[in-house]
């Protein structure tokens, strides 16, 4: 029986060098320390912060700079947690780490109120009078679009004081998902194993169906046996934050949370009913793909099956990732390329599965070093488009904050994902060219594109979906409870499903399996990113380096205007419908091309 790999036996090379952040831990200790004490300086400015344009320059620059010092404390105990989220050091310096970051909250909680309750000519005159305020100015006038919305000093340090209790219910999920919930045991690959979330990928695509059955019972069983505790911690967020949004003077805490990055609610709306408008599509796909497998009935843990019926023609090891990753993103240019390398030789990212460590994905950064990433490797091709789609986020991170001053290259969610979707279609381009005479690469890539699409705009458009009702929900007074969630669940994915796909037969929750619903509207920014970079992908491709200069403007532009404007500087208008006909075309095409290949 094999056992999952423990932290330690991970090679060196393929783990983060945390030293490029603090050399030491009494280093990180410092700088909290150190944070300490800029928090405690700040609150005793907030009496002469708006005595003169010196005194008001002092105190934003001492705040932002905090900020930055802040951002790297927290990237450190993040990445030390979730490398082993078990162990005892990491879970108390990320404990640590919220404490400074809850005190420091508390003592700036008069920062945001002085700024949005300062009359405006005063705030010209320092302006006028103080050039050095230019450097803030984006930041600034964010905080100033919060007028009606802040409140008062006294009551914003007890929110503050609050905070670690108001996103408890996601550190619990957390907690329960990735370090108390087990699978069970599994035969696989001529061994008996444990099941693990990063085994499910390889089973879901290369087991025989008795073993993918076996598995997705096993896995989806486990997090039924826990569903109360899932739905009450999934109750108790949407109760904070629609708490928060009707005390901050919104109407819905949609409102609050796109407010914050400057987006129009209508561009949610939108995607959901251009995404109903082609579920044609979609289940097209799944009625080929039930055709060709020659499946009836067909389950949801055939759908990753390879349409060849066989294991995946493309299955790279990591360092086969690293080289294919280098070639298809060429097109970016030499210094996109000269960043990549420095990723792949500089231990930014941490690549193995190892016993406690974070499920999936992701990247973060901290300005002044370099960005880090977790992967969790098993040689699949997906493995290898995650690579790229967390290098995407690497690479915006490194250009924002080459171009940018650190508080404006904290780019918002809303158009990282753009970078990494990008990277994505690159990648699968570049593949389908190099594959062109092999059929059989040919049907797996162009699955892999359809997909992506399915897996990116048309799924994550359904949590959107559900993530609304959950909220109006909640907000409505009704409970969520397991039986409230399953219920609207099936009903949502019968419709995206289409008559293709009959659900399993077992008792499931497939809603405790989404982390991202703890995230706060997080979602749907998925399927925008999508259609957006379907097509900068096609521009980079087709009109060369003209293209990819505009591309990496885009990279650079990080948090200095707001993102309705980025794109819109980049051509693309979010808030009409056209850039997500656009993208169903792509996808409509690349459907049609795979239904010439397997007819």
């Amino acid at each position: 029986m094999a056992d999952q790999l423990k932290r330690s036996e991970a090679p060196l090379a393929l783990t983060w060098n945390l030293q490029d952040l603090f050399e030491t831990p009494a280093d990180f200790a410092a700088a909290l320390a150190d944070l300490k004490q800029l928090g405690a300086d700040l609150a005793t400015q907030a009496d002469e912060f708006t005595k003169d344009g010196d005194h008001f320059l002092k105190a934003v620059r001492d705040y932002f700079n905090a900020l930055v010092k802040l951002t790297r404390a927290y990237l450190y105990a993040e990445l030390e947690n979730a490398q082993d989220t078990t162990d005892a050091t990491g879970l108390q310096d990320w404990a640590d780490v919220q404490a400074v970051g809850t005190a420091f909250d508390q003592a700036t909680a008069w920062f945001a109120p002085a700024i949005v309750a300062l009359d405006e000519a005063t705030l010209t005159e320092f302006q006028n009078n103080t050039p050095e305020l230019a450097d803030y100015a984006r930041q600034l006038a964010k905080i100033r679009t919060q007028v009606g919305h802040v409140l008062p000093q006294e009551q914003e340090a007890l929110l503050a004081q609050l905070s670690s209790s108001l996103n408890s219910a996601g550190a619990i999920q957390e907690t329960l998902d990735d370090s108390d919930l087990t699978f069970g045991q599994i035969d696989y690959d001529g061994k008996t194993q444990a099941l693990t979330k990063g085994l499910m990928g390889p089973i879901a695509t290369s087991a025989p169906r008795d073993v993918r059955r076996i598995a997705s019972k096993q896995f989806q069983t486990s997090y039924y046996d826990h569903r109360f505790t899932f739905a009450k911690t999934l109750n108790d967020h949407m109760h904070a934050q629609n708490t928060i949004a009707k005390i901050r003077h919104y109407d819905s805490a949609r409102q609050m949370d796109l407010a914050a990055n400057a987006v129009p609610e209508s561009v949610y709306d939108t995607l959901i009913e251009q995404t109903h408008a082609h579920l044609d599509l979609l289940h097209r796909y799944y009625a080929l793909r039930k055709k060709v497998l020659g499946l009836d009935p067909m389950y949801g843990y055939d759908g990753s099956v390879p349409l060849t019926g066989k294991r995946p023609p493309i299955a790279p090891t990591y360092e086969e990732a690293k080289a294919t990753a280098l070639k298809a993103l060429a097109p970016l240019g030499e210094d996109y390329l000269a960043h990549l390398r420095a990723e792949f030789n500089g231990r930014w990212v941490d690549v193995l599965e190892t016993k406690g460590k974070t499920s999936g994905g992701f990247e973060n950064f901290a300005n002044g070093t370099h960005p880090y990433i977790l992967l969790n490797w098993a040689d699949t091709y997906g493995d290898m488009s995650t690579l790229v789609h967390e290098s995407g986020h690497a690479m915006q991170s490194v250009y924002s904050d080459e171009n940018q001053l650190p508080w404006n290259s904290w780019y918002p969610i809303f158009t990282a994902e753009i970078a990494s979707t990008t990277n994505e279609s690159l990648l699968n381009a570049y593949m389908l060219e190099q594959t062109k005479d092999d059929k059989e690469k040919q049907i797996y890539l162009l699955t892999e594109a359809v997909s992506d699409f399915t897996g990116t705009l048309y799924r994550q458009a359904e949590f959107a979906e559900f993530e609304q009702f959950m909220y109006e929900t909640e907000a409505n007074g009704t409970p969520l409870t397991p039986e409230t969630l399953t219920t609207k669940w099936d009903e949502i994915d019968a419709a995206y499903a289409g008559p293709a796909v009959t659900p399993n037969d077992w008792p499931k929750a497939y809603w405790a399996h989404i982390p991202h619903f703890f995230y706060n509207y997080y979602m749907y920014q998925y399927a925008t990113s999508k259609a957006i970079a379907t097509s900068f992908a096609h521009r980079i491709l087709t009109e060369g380096d003209a293209a990819a200069a505009q591309y990496k403007q885009f990279l650079s532009a990080g948090d200095s205007q707001t993102p309705v404007d980025v794109l819109k500087n980049a051509g693309i208008d979010v808030t009409k419908a056209d850039y997500l006909e656009e993208a169903f075309a792509t996808f409509e095409a690349q459907l049609s091309q795979l239904e010439a290949l397997l007819s």
